[in-house]
C-alpha cells in the first residue's frame, strides 16, 4: 500500500469545504435568480439545483470514508450516530419546530406541510414526493436532508457486515438500480415527475457514487494510477456537460427523469475525484480560498436558512417598492450568510465541539476544523450563557416575525405556501360611488374564444376606465407561474416575433411597445402581482398588497389576470377560490383598471385538480360576465392541441421551438403561443372598446327578472353573478324548511329528461345566502354553499335566498350537469 494514499482519503480536506461552498452558492443563485430571467446566465442559474447533487456525492464520499476507516472499532455505531446527531439535529430541529410555530395560525401552511411528524422523523421528501403535495417554501429543503438521513440510517450496517468487495458490488447495484427505479416509477406515475426527484430510491445513485469513490481511493494504489485516474475524471466532466446541454437538463423531460440524474451523478463524482486527487496542488488553490471555504463551513445553515433570507429581503424590498429582483440576489446571499453565521456560532459550533467525545485516532478528520481556527484567524471567544439565550430568542423572533403577511412564502412551481391565514387587506367592500353598476344582461356563453363586446359592454368598460386616469399604453400582468413565464408576452419585446396570418395585430404590439414613463414595455415587465406558485389571495395580501404595488408602479389601464391553477392543484374549495378572485377583480375595477380574465388550462399532471378545473372556469366566467369585463377561454383554445397545449410537466403550457411569439400555423400548436395570440386579440378588442367601438353588434342576453312570476331562464350549464336585493322579499317558511326573511332570486330550467346536476353558490363576507332545488313546491335538495340533485324531466327551480334582509347581497351561481 502506498504511503501517500492516506493523504488522499484521510484528514480534513479543505478543498472539499471549498467545493461545498460552490455547491451552496449554486443552490442560492438558483433560488434567488429572478424566474423571469433570460439568457445564458439565467440558464446556468436554472441548473443550479445540481448543487444539491454535488452535496450528495461529497457527503457519500466523506461519510463512507469515516465508516470504512472506523469499521471494527468498539464504538463504531455509537460514534457515527452520535456525531451525525450533533452535526444535524440541533439546527435542524430548531428550524423545523420554529417554522411550525411561526406558521401555526396559517391554515394553508398546515395543509401544505401536513403532519410535523414527516419532518421530525426525517421523512420530508414523502409529502411531496409520494403524495404529490407541494410543501411550504421554507420546508422545501428538508427533502434532501431526509434522503441523506434515510441512507445513513442503514448504510453503516452495510459497511459493518460486508467486506470491501461485497460493499463495492452493493454500491454498483444501487447505481444501476436507481435509473431502473426511475423508469418504473415514471411508468407507474407518468404525471408526477417529482417522484423521481424526491424519492430516496430514485436518487440513491448520487450518494452511492460518492460512497464508491471513497471505497476506491482506499482499495487501489492511487499514487500508481493517479495520472490515469485524473485523466479519466478530467475527460468525464466535459463529456457529461455536453450530454447535459444536449438533453436540456430539464428534470421534467422523460429522458432526464431517468438518465439526467445519472449524468449529474457521474459529473459530480468526477469533480469530487479531481479535487481529491489534486488536493494540496496549486490547481485546487481556488477551493482553498477563505471566503469559499467559509461558505462550505456554513453550508448546512445556508441550506436551511437561505429561503427565510429570501423572504426577509423580498418583503423589505416590497415595502420600499424596489423591483430590480436581480440586484436583490447579493443582498439575499449576504442576509443568508448572516443568518448562517449566527446559527454556526450559536447553535452548530457548540454542539460540534462535543463530537470529539465520539471520535478515535482512526477517524479520517480527527483534527476537526470545527475546533481549530484556520491559519490567520483569531480564536473565537466562547459566548456566555446569557448571550446564547439572547441570540436564540432573536432567532426565534426572526422566524416568528417573518410569517409573511406581505404575500406568499413561495418561489417557483415546485414548493409554495398559500401566504396567510385567509385574511386580506380587502374585504370585498368597495366604494359604491366609484364603481359603476355591473352589467349582467349580456351572457358569456361557453364555446367562444372571446366574450362578446356589445355596445352595452362598451359603455360598461368606458365607465370603469373613466373612474381614474391610467396610461393607455400600459397593461399589468396579474397571475401565477403561467403568467410569469418568459414565453408569455415577453418575447414581443426583443424576442422572435412571427405574426403569420395575424399581421393585423402588429399595431397592437406597437401601441404597447411605447411603454411607460419608466421606458420599458409592459410585455417585458416583471410584475409585482405575477409570481410563481401564488394565488389570488397572495396578490391581495399585505399592505400594500402586490396588486396595489403593481397598479401604483405603472398606472395601467388594463390588467391581464389569470388565477386558479394553484388553487385547483392545492385543493382549495370553490367558495374560497371564487371569493378571492372576485375580490381581486373588484379591486382592479375600483382602481379604474379593466381586467381581462382568462379561464385556466387543463392540469393533466394532476388528475384530481384537472377534474375540478371546468367548475373553476365557470366561476371565472360568472365573475367576468357579472362585471361585464373581457374573458378569453384559454382552456377551450388549448384543448385540441397535443397534450392539451401543455409541456411535459402537465401543468405549464408548451412553447414552440422558435419561441412563444411565433404565431404561424406551426407555432400555434403550442400552448403559450396560443395564449399570446388570444391575449393580443383581447388587447386589440379592448382598446377598440375603450375608444368606443364594439366588436359585436349583439350577443345572447339573460331572460327574466329572477322573480316568482318571471324567473331567469336558460339552459345548462349556467353561470351568473346576481344580487338577492333585486329579488322578491319573502317572510315565510320556504320549501326545504328554510325560514327566510331576505330576498330570493329564482332560476328556472325546463328539462327534457332526468339529469343529475351540481349547484354551487358563492357569497362574500356580510352576505349569507342558501340555495334550494325545487320541483314545483317539492324540495329536492338544499345547502348553504351548494347542492347535488337528480332532477327532471320537467321544470325545476334553483332558488338563491338570503337568510335575512341584513344578509342580502351579491352571489355567484354555477349550475352544471354532473
Amino acid at each position: 500500500m502506498s504511503s501517500s494514499r492516506p493523504s488522499l482519503a484521510k484528514g480534513f480536506i479543505v478543498e472539499l469545504d471549498g467545493l461545498r461552498g460552490l455547491a451552496i452558492l449554486l443552490v442560492m443563485v438558483h433560488r434567488f435568480w429572478p424566474r423571469t430571467g433570460v439568457g445564458v446566465a439565467a440558464d446556468v442559474a436554472g441548473a443550479g439545483w445540481i448543487g444539491v447533487d454535488l452535496f450528495f456525492v461529497i457527503s457519500g464520499f466523506l461519510i463512507a470514508g469515516i465508516l470504512l476507516d472506523t469499521r471494527g472499532e468498539a464504538g463504531y455505531f455509537r460514534n457515527f450516530y452520535a456525531r451525525r446527531a450533533l452535526r444535524i439535529f440541533p439546527l435542524y430541529y430548531l428550524f423545523v419546530i420554529g417554522v411550525f410555530v411561526a406558521f401555526a395560525g396559517n391554515p394553508s401552511f398546515r395543509e401544505g406541510a401536513g403532519s410535523p411528524l414527516w419532518y421530525l422523523f426525517h421523512l420530508g421528501n414523502v409529502p411531496e414526493g409520494l403524495h404529490g403535495n407541494p410543501v411550504p417554501y421554507w420546508l422545501a429543503p428538508t427533502w434532501s436532508l431526509a434522503i441523506e438521513e434515510q441512507f445513513y440510517l442503514t448504510f453503516p450496517l452495510l459497511v459493518y457486515f460486508l467486506d470491501r468487495r461485497k460493499l463495492t458490488i452493493a454500491l454498483v447495484a444501487m447505481i444501476v438500480a436507481a435509473p431502473l427505479i426511475r423508469i418504473a416509477t415514471m411508468t407507474a406515475m407518468p404525471d408526477h415527475e417529482r417522484v423521481q426527484y424526491l424519492f430516496t430510491l430514485c436518487r440513491i445513485d448520487t450518494i452511492a457514487v460518492g460512497c464508491l469513490l471513497a471505497v476506491l481511493v482506499r482499495a487501489v494504489d492511487v499514487e500508481r494510477w493517479r495520472t490515469r485516474a485524473m485523466a479519466v475524471a478530467f475527460c468525464a466532466v466535459p463529456g457529461v456537460v455536453v450530454l447535459a446541454v444536449a438533453s436540456g437538463l430539464d428534470r421534467t423531460s422523460p429522458f432526464d427523469r431517468v438518465f439526467g440524474y445519472s449524468l449529474v451523478a457521474v459529473g459530480c463524482a468526477s469533480v469530487v475525484a479531481l479535487v481529491v486527487l489534486a488536493r494540496g496542488h496549486r490547481s485546487t488553490a481556488p477551493l482553498r480560498w477563505a471566503p469559499i471555504t467559509y461558505f462550505g463551513k456554513l453550508c448546512f445553515g445556508l441550506y436551511l436558512l437561505h429561503r427565510p433570507a429570501d423572504t426577509i429581503v423580498s418583503a423589505a424590498a416590497a415595502r420600499v417598492g424596489f423591483d430590480r429582483h436581480l440586484w436583490l440576489m447579493p443582498v439575499k446571499i449576504l442576509v443568508a450568510v448572516a443568518l448562517a453565521t449566527i446559527s454556526w456560532r450559536l447553535i452548530e459550533q457548540p454542539f460540534m465541539r462535543l463530537k470529539d467525545r465520539f471520535s478515535s485516532a482512526r477517524h479520517p478528520s480527527a483534527a476537526a476544523v470545527a475546533t481549530t481556527p484556520a491559519r490567520g484567524q483569531p480564536l473565537l471567544r466562547r459566548p456566555t450563557f446569557v448571550t446564547r439565550v439572547l441570540r436564540m430568542i432573536g432567532i426565534l423572533i426572526v422566524l416568528t416575525s417573518c410569517n409573511p403577511s406581505t404575500g406568499s412564502v413561495g418561489g417557483d412551481d415546485q414548493a409554495t405556501d398559500a401566504g396567510n391565514d385567509g385574511s386580506s387587506t380587502t374585504d370585498g367592500a368597495l366604494d359604491d360611488a366609484s364603481v359603476p353598476e355591473p352589467n349582467a344582461a349580456v351572457l358569456y356563453v361557453e364555446g367562444s374564444r372571446h366574450s362578446p363586446i356589445t355596445p352595452t359592454i362598451v359603455a360598461r368598460l368606458q365607465a370603469i376606465q373613466a373612474t381614474s386616469v391610467q396610461d393607455a399604453r400600459v397593461f399589468a400582468k396579474v397571475g401565477d407561474s403561467i403568467t410569469v413565464a418568459d414565453a408569455f408576452l415577453r418575447c414581443f419585446d426583443g424576442g422572435t416575433v412571427e405574426l403569420g396570418a395575424h399581421s393585423g395585430l402588429g399595431s397592437t404590439i406597437s401601441h404597447f411597445m411605447a411603454g411607460n414613463a419608466a421606458g420599458s414595455s409592459p410585455f417585458a415587465r416583471s410584475s409585482f402581482a405575477a409570481q410563481g406558485g401564488t394565488t389570488a389571495q397572495d396578490a391581495l395580501a399585505g399592505a400594500p398588497c402586490p396588486l396595489d404595488r403593481e397598479l401604483d408602479a405603472i398606472a395601467p389601464r388594463i390588467a391581464i389576470t389569470m388565477f386558479g391553477t394553484n388553487e385547483a392543484r392545492h385543493d382549495w374549495s370553490l367558495d374560497a377560490f371564487g371569493t378571492q378572485l372576485w375580490t381581486l377583480v373588484d379591486r382592479e375595477i375600483a382602481r379604474g383598471v379593466v381586467p381581462i380574465l382568462s379561464t385556466i388550462p387543463a392540469n393533466v399532471g394532476y388528475p384530481a385538480a384537472d377534474a375540478r378545473i371546468p367548475t373553476f372556469n365557470r366561476v371565472i366566467r360568472a365573475i367576468a360576465q357579472g362585471r361585464g369585463v373581457p374573458l378569453v377561454d384559454l382552456h377551450r383554445e388549448l384543448a385540441p392541441l397535443p397534450n392539451h397545449g401543455l409541456s411535459s410537466d402537465g401543468l405549464h403550457p408548451s412553447v414552440a421551438p422558435g419561441g412563444g411569439c411565433v404565431l404561424t400555423a406551426d407555432g400555434l400548436q403550442y400552448g403559450y403561443n396560443v395564449r399570446n395570440l388570444i391575449t393580443l386579440e383581447a388587447l386589440a378588442r379592448l382598446n377598440a372598446a375603450l375608444a368606443g367601438a364594439a366588436a359585436d353588434a349583439t350577443a345572447p342576453t339573460r331572460s327574466g327578472t329572477g322573480r316568482a312570476n318571471d324567473p331567469f331562464r336558460g339552459s345548462l350549464p349556467v353561470v351568473d353573478l346576481a344580487d338577492t336585493i333585486t329579488g322578491e322579499a319573502l317572510v315565510a317558511t320556504a320549501p326545504c324548511g328554510a325560514p327566510t326573511s331576505g330576498h330570493e332570486v329564482i332560476y328556472r330550467f325546463d328539462l327534457a329528461s332526468t339529469l343529475s346536476i351540481d349547484v354551487f353558490v358563492i357569497d362574500r363576507p356580510g352576505v349569507d345566502v342558501d340555495v334550494r332545488v325545487l320541483a314545483g313546491s317539492t324540495c329536492i335538495a338544499a345547502g348553504d354553499s351548494g347542492a347535488t340533485a337528480t332532477v327532471g324531466p320537467g321544470a325545476i327551480d334553483i332558488v338563491v335566498d338570503a337568510r335575512t334582509t341584513a344578509s342580502d347581497g351579491e352571489f355567484v351561481l354555477v349550475v352544471q350537469p354532473r
